[in-house]
């Protein structure tokens, strides 16, 4: 059957006014997991410890963190060059400073690890849904699925300048006929979650570089 994506993508700007100039961008590895139900309510996630997320009611690979933070690492590399922390580098100030997992909020976290690899912002989020599909590429029986949100804070100011949100399902060309480009532009085929991954990331970093110019374009 012939099939296609559905996605929803959207991002925000705090000061749509302000232009944003990124001199070193850090991309934090991702979190996996929601605030639960009961702090949603009080707490946005970047004040939630890392520990404090829950996966329950959702589905979400082991080692989907993981994937999704090389995916955007890449994706941003690609449009914004050197002005990106290495991610081995990234990966080191961020074992050293793990203990922040338990003991500080993921935006303390976030902003402690920007100051350390000398960051100008640090890009944090987490991974709300990772599901892989499950048949082949030309045959699937359930679709792959993927969402994740972003944050970019300002490591000197502590202020979150923009953030984006990313959640795809694949679905069947007859299901929905309005995507039919973005279909034939990714193989004509049932995507792995993996894959979907690498489109979200590209397509968030190219509004990230767009919005560095001044206000965001959705």
């Amino acid at each position: 059957m012939l099939m296609v994506v559905c996605a929803a993508v959207c991002s925000s700007a705090q000061a749509a006014a302000q232009t944003v100039q990124i001199s070193r961008l850090a991309v934090m590895p991702l979190a996996e997991g929601m605030p639960a139900p009961a702090k949603e309510n009080t707490l946005s996630l970047l004040d939630c410890k890392e520990t404090d997320l829950t996966s329950e009611g959702q589905t979400i690979n082991p080692g989907a963190g993981a994937i999704v933070t090389g995916c955007l690492q890449k994706a941003m590399e690609k449009e914004l060059s050197d002005r990106v922390v290495p991610q081995n580098e990234t990966a080191g100030a961020e074992e050293l400073l793990a203990y922040m997992k338990k003991t500080a909020s993921i935006k303390a976290h976030a902003l402690k690890l920007g100051a350390q690899v000398q960051a100008s912002h640090i890009m944090a989020g987490t991974v709300r849904r990772y599901r892989e599909r499950k048949g082949t590429a030309y045959g699937a029986d359930l679709p792959a699925s993927v969402a994740f949100s972003l944050y970019l804070l300002d490591v000197a100011s502590g202020e979150t300048v923009w953030s984006a949100s990313f959640d795809k399902t694949q679905q069947s060309l007859s299901e929905n006929l309005l995507d039919a480009a973005g279909f034939f532009k990714h193989g004509a085929k049932w995507l792995t979650a993996e894959e979907l991954t690498r489109w979200g990331a590209e397509d968030t970093a190219a509004k990230l570089k767009k919005f560095r110019g001044g206000a965001d374009k959705q």
